[in-house]
């Protein structure tokens, strides 16, 4: 997730280089067709788990080379762990790189091959670090750019611009990591050389703080340069869906535009979070287990906005809620022959006392109240595999994340088809979509 941190400092050190930015089974070839603007007026994609047969990083293993004309959408642990990726092309000649969709986040970004400072390593199967020099049809976006102004203003950031050459710069920050650069503008391209949009912005990181290995970061949030934003003015209808999948044998997908509107649940849409105006977020009313709602302290309010974020794994949530539902959890466990573990983090852990495999069709009901709409999640959402016979919730205190900021993560939503309506302001699920 972006923050509006001010790094100045950063900008300059890119005007001059001179300091670093220290941020504290077989698959047919179908199985990768993008099927670009459908009759509806929307863009499809697939989406792959990272245990999928088509992403499987044991031979055949999927590389760029194979898949670098394909729309498509993967999450691979071994490259940033919990993430999910789509594929896009950019440039003349195109460039496939995978880049991490994140609805937390704006501004698009990918490792440029000018990197002159710190810029983390990227993974083969992400595609080659993009040489903007080596594109017939890249050109830079200049300071007094629209694009540049609304990039500025909405990190706080009052000047960032190489005078000599008249080169609108950036920075973004997710939490302790980072990435500036340069800001510019190329064709991109998903598909079958399919052109999406012609002029699409996007920045060139030149120096980052980084922890994963794919390319970058595709963002999703609400403002006019976000791949969302860019992407959506070529179809009939403000609005995106996708769902990631959490089983490797099932496939996901993504749509932009016009989307089936048969939801099962349907709780209204909030834009923003605070200061945060580009993200977008839910009101959570409760939550229960096994059917009974969690003993929060009466005069604590229960109810809470959190953000829909993508690119987060875990859901953050404020403290008196996390504990009570740690608590009631535990005692659920408790019946069912498991115990907790407690280690130094605030992370709820369980391993079944008799020393037999974790029965996960036997786990705690979850459930989590939204407004106008009540969320049952299957186990696989409460829960994760931390190693053999240790499970741990996919929920932690808000402590524990991005400071003030709560989030529901991608976890907790893996294998439904959510929909983000951003013409009627709502936010849908199906269960069991992918």
């Amino acid at each position: 997730m972006e923050s509006t941190v001010l790094l100045v400092l950063v900008l300059l050190a890119l005007s001059h280089m001179v300091r670093p930015c220290n941020c504290a089974g077989p698959c047919s070839s179908a199985a990768y067709e993008f099927s670009g603007l459908s009759k509806d007026g929307a863009f499809h994609f697939p989406v792959f788990h990272r245990d999928h047969p088509c992403v499987d990083p044991s031979p055949p293993a999927v590389h760029a080379a194979s898949v670098s004309d394909a729309g498509v959408v993967m999450g691979n642990d071994k490259i940033h762990k919990g993430k999910y990726f789509m594929g896009i092309s950019l440039g003349t000649p195109t460039v496939f790189n995978l880049v991490t969709i994140d609805t937390g986040s704006t501004l698009s970004w990918v490792n440029s091959e000018s990197c002159q400072m710190s810029c983390h390593d990227q993974a083969a199967e992400a595609g080659p670090k993009l040489d903007p020099r080596r594109s017939a049809t890249y050109r830079q976006t200049g300071c007094s750019d629209e694009a540049c102004v609304d990039v500025h203003q909405d990190n706080g950031i009052p000047y960032g611009c190489i005078d000599e050459t008249g080169t609108c710069l950036y920075s973004v920050r997710y939490g302790s990591q980072c990435s500036a650069g340069k800001l510019g503008r190329d064709r991109l391209a998903l598909g079958d050389n399919f052109t999406v949009v012609d002029d699409f912005t996007f920045g060139c990181s030149v120096d980052d703080m980084f922890y994963g290995l794919e390319a970058g970061v595709i963002g999703f949030g609400n403002k006019s340069y976000s791949f969302f934003n860019q992407m959506v003015r070529q179809t009939s209808y403000s609005a995106f869906a996708y769902c990631f999948p959490s089983d490797h044998t099932a496939e996901g997908f993504m749509i932009i535009g016009p989307y089936p509107q048969r939801l099962e649940l349907v709780t209204p849409l909030i834009r923003g979070y605070g200061r945060r105006c580009y993200v977008y977020s839910l009101l959570l009313l409760d939550m229960a287990v096994d059917g009974k709602r969690l003993q929060v302290d009466p005069t604590i309010d229960p109810r809470q906005i959190l953000v829909v974020d993508s690119g987060t794994d875990d859901t953050f949530m404020s403290s008196p809620v996390f504990y009570a539902l740690a608590e009631a959890v535990a005692s659920a466990m408790l019946n069912r022959g498991y115990y907790r573990e407690y280690g130094r983090d605030e992370t709820a852990c369980f391993r079944p006392a008799s020393g037999e495999p974790v029965n996960w069709r036997g786990l705690p009901a979850v459930e989590m109240q939204f407004l106008r709409a009540t969320l049952r999640l299957p186990p696989e959402n409460v829960f994760h595999q931390q190693s053999a016979g240790r499970i741990c919730l996919a929920f932690q205190p808000d402590t524990s994340g991005v400071r003030d900021v709560r989030i529901l993560g991608n976890r907790a939503l893996r294998s439904f088809r959510v929909v983000y309506d951003l013409q009627k302001m709502t936010f849908g699920f199906q269960a069991r979509a992918c």
